[in-house]
C-alpha cells in the first residue's frame, strides 16, 4: 500500500503545493519566471515520478523482483531527497518553524516531505522483510517459462 498511496498522495500535494507558490511568485516577484518555471519542471518530474513508481508497484505486486529493486533504489534516492529538502527549508527560514509553518506553500512541501522521510524507511524495511523475501521467491518460481527458454525449471 505504501507503493501506492504515497507517491500518488504527494502527487497531489505537490500539485496544491505548485498552485500556492506560483501564486505567491507571481504576486510578490518581479522576476517571477525563473522560480515559475522551476516550480512547473519540478511538479511535472513529480508526477512523471510518482506515475512510475506506481507502475513500478504493480509489477512488485505482482512479484517481480526486478521492480522491487528498482522501488528499493528510488525510496533511497526519494530518502535522500527529502533529507536535503527539509535542510534546505529549514536552512532557509534560520531553523524557525513558525517562519515555515506562515508559508502555506512551504507548509504543503514540509509536510509531503516528512512523509517521505516516515514512508521511505517503512517501505526499505517491509520490502525486504523475510516474508517478502518469500513471496518473490514464490512468484518467480510459480512463473510460467519465457518462450525461447531452456525449458522445464527443476
Amino acid at each position: 500500500m505504501i507503493g501506492i498511496v504515497m507517491p500518488i498522495l504527494s502527487a497531489v500535494l505537490t500539485g496544491i503545493s505548485f498552485v500556492v507558490v506560483a501564486l505567491q511568485v507571481i504576486r510578490y516577484l518581479d522576476t517571477w519566471q525563473g522560480p515559475l518555471i522551476f516550480n512547473v519542471f519540478n511538479t511535472l518530474g513529480t508526477f512523471a515520478l510518482s506515475a512510475l513508481w506506481v507502475i513500478f508497484a504493480f509489477r512488485m505486486r505482482a512479484g517481480r523482483n526486478w521492480a522491487r529493486t528498482t522501488l528499493a533504489i528510488l525510496a533511497v534516492i526519494w530518502l535522500l531527497y527529502g533529507l536535503f529538502g527539509i535542510s534546505q527549508m529549514l536552512i532557509a527560514v534560520d531553523f524557525q518553524l513558525g517562519a515555515l509553518i506562515r508559508q502555506p506553500g512551504a507548509l504543503i512541501a514540509s509536510v509531503e516531505l516528512l512523509m517521505v522521510l516516515v514512508a521511505m524507511p517503512v517501505f526499505l524495511v517491509l520490502v525486504f522483510l523475510k516474508p517478502s523475501n518469500q513471496y518473490f521467491k514464490a512468484a518467480s518460481s510459480h512463473r510460467p517459462e519465457q518462450p525461447g527458454g531452456s525449458g522445464a525449471r527443476p
